[in-house]
């Protein structure tokens, strides 16, 4: 999802300030913003790719991402954040985003989302996970099952995908087993059973033919303890000329993936009744009957749903009530301006009781506290809940010009002191030289309206 420009300038209020934040005001004029850019180095769009990759190797970069891990696994020098050159998901991110820092911080950000939510199901359904044996379908090139491998043995987990290369690569690069998968649920036969599926962003692009057959085949592939968690766009993310039919899914030819085919690759909104009513013909509930599920709404990475199903209908999923969605947010704006001050500002929230605490944005050696005090009412109408309305921050910093070239990292964190990724990169990027946009074109892109942010929050999966 490009979050990047989720609201940005919608900001309307803002309490009194603390000592290192300021009083919310207009965004400056756009003829300003560029009269400024071009003293900055300048970079192809294509350039932006590589430089993320390159950056997620750094020992910064290490650092950052394994101090947001979960507990358990190695070390940090067992944790492996080498990206393929034909991920497509890190390359949505950096052509929408044009920020290699940006790019990466969405990219990773949302596998340790994506990850916190997957290890917490399987602890709480599996207490003993020694001997758990695990499966990531459609696992893409590892973008969460890098986390999974480090936070348990790769040699408990299978990875799975229609791109061959991707398992190649996983295989290759995590040390976990690996078996190809098929574009038709049938010729997907594996030679074991597994505890634990995981499947994320599939279910969220399959046409209802293909939904009901893998659901079937996934089943098939459960052990008697096992359960199947996947996850679905729901149909309140529809656009509001869109619904889904009377059975309950919408399903369009379009997708951020152009190595699939379209047909059977796009993007799929559900409601929850067909959701249930598939489990139920795939896992042959009794008439009249429903299998037992566990519905997580927006429980990965605050976009999709998860659903978790237990091929055992008497399974006890009630471990699940204690889920935590943990912090959430995004860094809408990040510049440098003309008197040398660095300006931040986006929003953060939790669906968790926990409430967000703070951001905390460190560079240049020191951590500043910036509290939430910037009224958000897109975020509070993209998510339908009033409680996420002042979850908006604004904080204008004190940059020394040596420190301009060094790294900034912006984190959420929640009063019970559990944090999430907001940013990690350069404080300042180059400016990435494209085709240029007219004024008019600049200035819409500047006052996006709520159904605008309904597109972005679709487009990360």
């Amino acid at each position: 999802m490009d979050l990047k420009n989720f609201g940005s300038k919608q900001s309307e209020s803002k309490q009194s300030s603390q000592s290192n934040t300021k009083q919310t005001q207009s965004a400056p004029p756009i003829a300003k913003e560029f009269s400024f850019m071009p003293t900055i180095a300048s970079i192809h769009l294509s350039e932006v790719e590589p430089q993320a990759r390159a950056l997620g190797q750094s020992p910064f970069y290490r650092d950052v991402i394994f101090r947001h891990l979960a507990p358990g696994g190695g070390g940090a020098g067992r944790l492996n954040l080498k990206v393929h050159t034909n991920d497509q998901m890190l390359s949505h991110s950096a052509n929408h985003l044009k920020s290699s820092g940006a790019a990466l911080a969405q990219y990773f950000g949302v596998a340790l989302q994506q990850h916190r939510s997957a290890d917490q199901i399987i602890k709480a359904l599996f207490p003993n996970q020694a001997d758990v044996k695990i499966l990531d379908f459609a696992c893409g090139y590892g973008r969460m099952l890098r986390f999974l491998a480090h936070s348990m043995k790769p040699s408990q987990i299978w990875a799975s995908d229609i791109q061959h290369d991707a398992v190649d690569f996983v295989s290759t690069e995590f040390g976990v087993q690996s078996i190809y998968s098929d574009a038709d649920p049938a010729k997907f036969q594996p030679d074991q059973k597994f505890d634990f599926i995981w499947v994320a962003s599939l279910f969220s692009h399959l046409p209802a033919p293909l939904f009901n057959a893998w659901l079937v085949k996934l089943r098939d592939s459960l052990s008697p303890r096992g359960v199947l968690c996947f996850s679905v766009h729901d149909e309140s993310l529809l656009p509001l000329n869109r619904r889904t039919s009377d059975t309950g899914i919408y399903f369009v030819s379009e997708s951020e993936n152009d190595g699939l085919d379209k047909d059977q690759y796009g993007t799929t909104h559900v409601s929850e009744a067909y959701v249930a009513s598939a489990i139920n013909r795939a896992f042959n509930a009794p008439t009249a009957s429903q299998h037992g599920y566990k519905r997580l709404k927006l429980g990965l990475a605050y976009q999709q749903d998860l659903y978790a199903v237990a091929k055992d209908a008497g399974s006890d999923l009630s471990a699940l009530d204690n889920f935590r969605w943990g912090p959430w947010g995004w860094v809408d704006v990040r510049k440098l301006l003309p008197t040398g001050q660095l300006q931040l500002s986006g929003w953060a929230t939790s669906f968790d009781k926990s409430a967000i605490d703070h951001v905390a944005i460190s560079y240049d050696g020191q951590t500043l506290k910036c509290p939430l005090e910037v009224v958000r009412r897109d975020v509070e109408a993209v998510f339908q809940d009033a409680r996420l309305r002042n979850s908006g921050w604004e904080m204008t910093c004190p940059l020394r010009a040596e420190a301009q070239s060094g790294y900034l990292e912006v984190e959420a964190v929640s009063s019970s002191g559990e944090r999430s990724l907001l940013y990690a990169g350069p404080i300042v990027d180059p400016l990435v030289i494209e085709e240029p946009l007219s004024l008019k074109t600049v200035t819409d892109a500047a006052t996006l309206k709520t159904n605008r942010l309904l597109t972005k929050l679709r487009s990360l999966f």
